[in-house]
């Protein structure tokens, strides 16, 4: 919380690591609210949920006619999100050719569509997040050694649930007082050896 504190009024490139489930897309958010940019977009991406064909395409927008269906231009994530703050989960799905292309916009601030030939100059701050080991993926060649220090400026590691069990009984009482009110049952509780069995459990899903 301080060094999210610390970092949200700067434009410091922020990498978030840790499990899935943790809440590095929380983070994230903490960050963008807190910042001078908070009256400006937020686009999450998941560079692990779009296709390779189409990824380009998504974050940096194609020309009319670049490839086969590409009836009409269309603006990118990043173009919908200039002046506010482009969160990219799962960096680590990233392919090395646009690997590249990221690290260029992180170097000039500008990005060209697919198919364009003017380059555009866009304002925003990169958050990237992963659950990969990046360092290993540097040295096995799978992930640029440029890209990843130009990402990680300031690295934000979350832990597992199980590395703090005593959250996992806030956790537990914040959603049990959430559902007594949807179900109208006041007054509910955790038995003893219920809160010793949620402090035991290893919590694979971590806090989602």
């Amino acid at each position: 919380f301080k060094t999210i504190k610390k970092i949200a009024t700067t434009d410091i490139t922020v990498l978030i690591t840790g499990e899935s489930g943790t809440g590095k897309e929380m983070v994230s958010k903490a960050i963008h609210h807190q910042s001078l940019r908070k009256d400006k977009p937020f686009v999450p991406i998941n560079c692990g949920a779009i296709p390779e064909t189409l990824l380009e395409s998504e974050l940096f927008g194609h020309e009319k006619g670049a490839f086969t269906d590409a009836y009409t231009q269309k603006k990118g994530k990043f173009e919908y999100a200039d002046g506010g703050t482009v969160f990219l989960d799962e960096i680590g799905e990233l392919p090395l050719s646009l690997q590249v292309k990221l690290l260029r916009f992180l170097q000039d601030h500008k990005i060209e569509r697919v198919g364009g030939k003017e380059p555009i100059p866009l304002d925003l701050r990169i958050i990237a997040a992963t659950n990969r080991p990046l360092e290993q993926e540097v040295q096995s060649k799978k992930f640029r050694e440029d890209l990843y220090y130009r990402l990680s400026v300031i690295t934000i590691h979350l832990p597992t649930l199980r590395e703090r069990n005593d959250d996992v009984i806030l956790l537990a009482n914040t959603f049990l007082n959430i559902f007594s009110k949807e179900f109208n049952k006041p007054n509910l509780s955790f038995s003893h050896r219920s809160i010793s069995k949620l402090k035991e459990y290893v919590w694979p899903g971590n806090v989602r």
